[in-house]
């Protein structure tokens, strides 16, 4: 793969110290100093001449309800810990970001609400279980799920409850946020380890209408166009259904159960599954498009998909590159452990975590390391990106916020 051009190892420090479209619309991370990164610095910008950000929120899973995982912005370059926090627990879901704060739940049943600028909490929210769905944020609300089965609506200001649901089996995937597409009515879509995927006013979170399948569903349901909805389950079926009335449309059977969530591009979906493969599906008459396999491991991360190529993590602790068209490998990259974290893919660079304790981050088109960070504790969460921050928590318990460093001359 070629000599890393930056490596940044476990010293953590910290420097001293939307785009944000309605949510409706959705199209689409100790001692204070400056971690300087080793290598060329090259195409590092100076204080001066800040880059203006298009992504100015996270406020769904993989950041958009396509769930596409990929955003028009440019990597950051020579990464520097702007500020850690401490959450008491491990982080096993991804964080959020709406206005100028983070939200993220960890395993001992507390949801944070942290100032992106300082990590220091504005608020806490007490849950009963481990919290690792991804929260979906809007104007005046927090929604996320925990392993207990409850499903909470908080405000997103204070923190203070509400309403909550009781569903009968665990809530792991984040919620989505979408319009009504009879009348703009906002609403949330859930699914759960119940089998059911749920459509829910955002309001006081009574039921448009449930979806019920055979087997458990560990991903977040993303929306194909503004009318129809994929999602897979450990029924092995990517399911098509319609928004408007649950009903559905079309089941594409699988070879293996489908852990995560799929991505969409162009209208076609991308999931990876248990059978080792990763599917890019066409709903309608065209079905299948291609299989990608490689090795004898499956992929739990979802995929990060763009206009040229597929990313997706596996247990074979790479992350593998796909010719979004074709389906052929472009290229792979061997980490020293499992890859379940969810990548984000930049305009130019692909980041993403392994359970090695090493955050990476590759040039797209070759498969080359830009640098990589080493945050200690294994990495299971997914990376966020908002005003120039990207975001992770580790299963140490630590959310970290990295940022660009700047060239010194």
């Amino acid at each position: 793969m070629g000599e890393s051009q930056q490596v940044l190892k476990g010293d953590w420090v910290a420097k001293q110290a939307v785009f944000s479209m309605h949510w409706i619309l959705l199209p689409l991370f100790v001692l204070f100093g400056a971690c300087q990164p080793s290598g060329t610095g090259e195409g590092v910008s100076s204080k001066s001449d800040k880059p203006n950000y298009q992504t100015m929120s996270w406020p769904v899973s993989r950041g958009s309800q396509f769930l596409s995982g990929s955003i028009p912005d440019a990597a950051i370059v020579s990464p520097m810990i702007a500020w850690t926090f401490e959450t008491g627990s491990a982080i096993s879901g991804d964080a959020g970001i709406y206005g100028n704060t983070v939200y993220v739940g960890s395993d001992e049943g507390l949801f944070f609400a942290v100032d992106l600028d300082t990590g220091v909490e504005r608020w806490r929210f007490e849950g009963e279980d481990v919290i690792e769905s991804e929260p979906a944020l809007t104007e005046d609300a927090v929604f996320m799920g925990a392993n207990d089965g409850q499903f909470y609506a908080l405000s997103r200001e204070t923190g203070t409850l509400l309403w909550k649901l009781q569903f009968n089996d665990k809530i792991t995937a984040g919620a989505n946020l979408v319009a009504s597409p009879i009348n703009g009515e906002p609403w949330l879509l859930i699914a759960g380890n119940d089998g059911m995927l749920r459509c829910l006013r955002t309001g006081n979170g009574s039921e448009v209408w449930s979806y019920q399948t055979d087997n458990l569903i560990n991903g977040s349901p993303a929306m194909l166009d503004n009318e129809r909805i994929i999602f897979g389950g450990c029924d092995s079926l990517l399911h098509i259904v319609s928004l408007a009335d649950g009903e559905s449309i079309e089941q594409y059977e699988t070879e293996a159960y489908i852990p995560s969530s799929v991505a969409v591009y162009g209208g076609v979906g991308y999931s990876g599954n248990y059978a080792n493969q990763v599917l890019a599906f066409d709903p309608g008459d065209l079905g299948e498009l291609w299989t990608y396999s490689d090795k004898s491991f499956p992929f739990f991360s979802s995929p990060a998909v763009n206009e040229t190529l597929v990313f997706i993590g596996s247990r074979d602790k790479h992350l593998h590159a796909i010719n979004r068209e074709t389906g052929e490998a472009a290229w792979t990259y061997r980490t020293s452990g499992r890859v379940d974290s969810s990548p984000l893919a930049f305009s130019d660079g692909v980041v993403f975590g392994s359970t090695d304790g090493w955050l990476y981050a590759l040039n797209q088109s070759n498969g080359e390391e830009l640098w990589k960070l080493e945050l200690g504790g294994s990495l299971i969460a997914s990376p966020v990106f908002a005003k120039g921050k990207l975001i992770i928590g580790s299963q140490g318990g630590t959310l970290f916020a990295l940022e660009s460093g700047f060239s010194e001359h």
